[in-house]
């Protein structure tokens, strides 16, 4: 392997890779790697051997992984979705420093992600968007950097009506912007309402988290949102909500202090 490391030896060859997803699936012979995968019969046995010789896998009643082998096998599977995430010009615009290391370490991980962008750059596009996704949700824990009218009344109207069990931080900018807003302390009672420091935005319900990013120079983007869904995206998605409501005050305490 000249020094390579288990998973970088797999990855430098197309075949090792394939033969080792193909067996990841399920036990198979040698022959039927050979006609799976269309490849020589000389070229399956000596990839079969050079996997069997690093203990990634073993022969059974057919070819199957070693828990070695699985392990370098879920490596590669998590390499290959971040390949898939980080295929988009979107990060080449945004600053992900701003989410803390130990959440973006699970960002590739945690689920199925798309981006939903605003193709007219038209102010109103996303607000609309949140509020059509939305809006059937149980539970709701919002961070908010900006203030959207509509989905702030979305959300107090579905609390009013005691369909939801809503979180809310605000950005102390934002308070600060509009103190007059929060200080009517108007907001239905069962809405829990904080205020922090917020590098960015997000949402998250029992289906999906949504995160806006801003641009590197420090601006919040409207125009576009990274989508999560499925239990790994959602988990991570309260696991950041929790990194920062446990940093954030009640909103009466805050206004307290300016």
């Amino acid at each position: 392997m000249n020094g390579d490391s288990l998973v970088t030896y797999v990855a430098r060859s197309e075949l090792r890779s394939a033969v080792l997803r193909a067996v990841e699936r399920d036990a198979r012979s040698t022959a039927a790697l050979r006609d799976d995968l269309d490849v020589s019969r000389s070229g399956v046995y000596k990839t079969l051997d050079e996997l069997a010789d690093s203990g990634l896998v073993r022969q059974s009643d057919g070819w199957e992984l070693t828990a070695r082998g699985r392990l370098v096998a879920d490596e590669l599977a998590r390499q290959r979705t971040v390949d898939d995430l980080l295929d988009d010009e979107f990060w080449e615009a945004h600053d992900v420093s701003v989410l803390p290391r130990r959440f973006r370490q699970r960002l590739a991980g945690a689920g199925e992600w798309e981006l939903y962008r605003n193709p007219a750059r038209n102010p109103q596009y996303l607000e609309r968007w949140a509020v059509e996704l939305f809006r059937e949700a149980n539970w709701l824990r919002v961070g908010a950097q900006v203030y959207y009218p509509r989905f702030a009344q979305m959300v107090d109207e579905l609390a009013d009506r005691g369909v939801l069990d809503a979180q809310v931080i605000v950005d102390d900018r934002l308070v600060d912007e509009a103190i007059e807003r929060y200080a009517d302390g108007d907001a239905p009672s069962c809405i829990d309402e904080r205020v922090a420091d917020l590098p960015f935005s997000f949402t998250v319900t029992a289906d999906l988290v949504a995160l806006s990013l801003p641009t590197r120079d420090g601006v919040s983007d409207l125009d576009a949102v990274l989508v999560g869904s499925g239990d790994g995206a959602v988990e991570l998605g309260r696991d950041i909500h929790d990194h920062y409501w446990d940093r954030a005050v009640p909103v009466e305490d805050y206004l307290a202090t300016v």
